[in-house]
Parts: structure tokens; sequence; C-alpha cells
């Protein structure tokens, strides 16, 4: 299972015996200092992209090539966390070619559609299924980078009475692999344009559905971590274009700090 280190926190969530992987960034952050002091566990081991950190002299760690973060929403950042746990994958034996394919023939999809489908709404929800992860990574970095509300919401967790925010003044993100849920996925984009949100669709489910109401980036068919990186550089894209369209200075934090040392 995975879960918020924050939330593991507080939660107190019993880790006698369990196997621990910590992953950090910055391997700085509050979270991570406090649960080094004070949190028991079995076996602990890290991911960080800084060698150097608390975290990464702490405990044996995974270190990403290409040193620590600089900034907000730091693409080359998010890419290399994803290889680490990768990495992980393949020592257990999960068949990475797929992926890696990917990566050699890295996609630069075209996304001004979907930039301009999102002008001038006032809010983001973005949402998925086995994407699940890189709908919340979007929903963070047009956080960070738009300074202006976006949240993620599982799509199980959308249909419900989260449904109500639907209109004209929200823009709905959804990602899409080659998966089980793929068609509850493209069932959410019709309710979602049919509710008159402006749906944005990144798309490597392979059905080549065109769906009315509906911007889709259409992405080469992908499923399990190929579709994770499959479907990453559309969202940087996107994320970095919409933020563009409302902020002058993108990246430049107004309150907060990269690393953050406070809980």
């Amino acid at each position: 299972m995975a879960l918020p280190i924050s939330e593991q926190l507080t939660q107190g969530l019993p880790l006698d015996g369990k196997t621990v992987i910590l992953a950090s960034q910055s391997g700085e952050s509050a979270e991570i200092l406090r649960w080094l002091r004070t949190a028991r566990a079995g076996d602990v081991f890290g991911m960080t992209l800084n060698g150097s950190s608390t975290l990464g002299q702490a405990v044996p760690c995974l270190v990403a090539a290409g040193g620590a973060e600089v900034a907000f929403a730091a693409t080359r950042s998010l890419t290399l966390t994803i290889a680490l746990h990768l990495a992980v994958l393949a020592r257990l034996g999960t068949d990475l070619a797929p992926g890696l394919a990917v990566l050699r023939a890295w996609p630069e999809p075209d996304v001004s559609a979907a930039v301009t489908a999102l002008s001038g709404v006032r809010t983001v929800v973005t949402s998925g299924r086995r994407l699940q992860g890189v709908a919340e990574a979007c929903a963070l970095g047009l956080c960070e980078l738009s300074q202006s509300p976006a949240f993620s919401l599982e799509g199980g967790q959308l249909r419900h009475g989260p449904m109500e925010i639907m209109g004209p003044e929200l823009g709905v993100v959804l990602f899409g692999g080659d998966e089980p849920g793929a068609e509850l996925v493209m069932g959410m984009a019709r309710s979602a344009a049919e509710a008159e949100a402006r749906v944005v669709l990144i798309d490597a489910s392979g059905t080549g559905q065109g769906i009315p109401g509906v911007t889709t980036v259409t992405l080469p068919r992908a499923q399990g971590a190929a579709a994770v990186l499959a479907t990453l550089p559309a969202m940087q894209a996107l994320m970095l274009g919409y933020a563009a369209d409302r902020v002058a200075d993108v990246g430049t934090p107004r309150r907060s700090s990269k690393i953050t040392r406070t809980e």
C-alpha cells in the first residue's frame, strides 16, 4: 500500500516488521524528518533525488541521477521519481520493455487545443482510474504553477456527490490507458461534457473514441508503467500551457518554498 507520510504519522498505522520505502524528492521535508525521528518499522529504504539529504544519509537509498529538484512542478524530477519506482518493479519481475520503449520514443503531443478548452475556467478537477496518480500529480502542478485552484478525485469518488460541481466554469482533465476501467473514464468524460464542463481527455486507451464536447489528446495505446510514461508529457505540457495563460512569472512561488520545512 502507498500513502502520504503525513497520513501515516497522523493515523499511526503500525509498521512493525513491515518493509517501508520512503519516497521524497528533496529528502528534507518536515514529515520525512519527523518520520525518521519517531517512526518504527522493519526494513526501511528510501528513494530520493538528493543522496546527501537527511533521508539519503539515514537509510539505504536509491538516488536518481541528475541531482535535487530546484523548481515547482519540476517535470524532470517527476520523471526521475517514476524511474526510481520502476527500478524497484524491475527487480521484482515486472517487464519494463513497453515503458522503456515509450521513454526512448518520448512523445511530444500537441496540447494546444486542450489548453484552449480550459481557457477561462475557474477551477480544474483531474481524475482517472489506474492513472489516478498521474491525475494527482497534474492537479498539484496546476496549483503550483497557475496559482489557481485544482484538485483531484479518483473516478469513483468523482462519480458520486461531487458531480454537483459540474458546469461551464469547471475544467475536467481525465486520464485513461489500456486498462479495465477505460470505459469508466470514457463514461465520465461523456457525463461531464453533458453537464457543460470543459473536458479534456488524455487518452492512451487505444479505443479511438470521439466523444462530443470533449477535447481529446490521443496517445499511442499503452498500459501499466508504459501508460504512465505515455501520458506524462501531455500532462506536463498541459499544466505549463494552462499556467502560462494565467501567470506572468510561471513557477515563481509566492507563499511557499520548494522544500516544505513546516508541517
